[in-house]
């Protein structure tokens, strides 16, 4: 069984799906798969054994917890599907919270933007 997130709701399910499509093996597979219905309980069903292997966010597998299992990673290139772009917004109704600002504040900073490109995140601003 090869785990992955739900295409339908999870983005990292439909960017697994692209990816099997792109190497053209998703034919092969697709009765293989069973979905999670996110990237973490997709990853879940590797690590308690529902499953042989898994397409997760690489921010998982570097995780304290996933490095313990001692399992294997690879990184899928890029080229096999299209970019998965995450972001962080302050709405109006959160502008004037003092947390909300503290927050933004602390994710645009240097520590915070080391600890998402250690868990394997591009950090280009746009």
């Amino acid at each position: 069984k090869i785990a992955i997130g739900n295409p339908s709701t999870a983005p990292y399910g439909e960017k697994a799906v692209e990816c099997l499509k792109f190497y053209k093996i998703y034919d092969k597979v697709k009765n293989k798969l069973v979905f999670g219905d996110n990237i973490t309980q997709a990853t879940q069903f590797v690590t308690t054994g529902n499953a042989d292997i898994g397409i997760t966010a690489l921010s998982l597998v570097l995780t304290p917890n996933m490095q313990k299992e001692g399992g294997k990673y690879y990184i899928i290139p890029e080229k096999s599907h299209s970019s998965l772009e995450q972001g962080c917004v302050v709405l109006k109704h959160g502008k004037d919270n003092a947390n909300t600002v503290k927050f933004y504040n602390f994710i645009s900073s240097k520590k915070a933007i080391a600890i998402l490109k250690y868990y394997g995140y591009d950090t280009k601003a746009k």
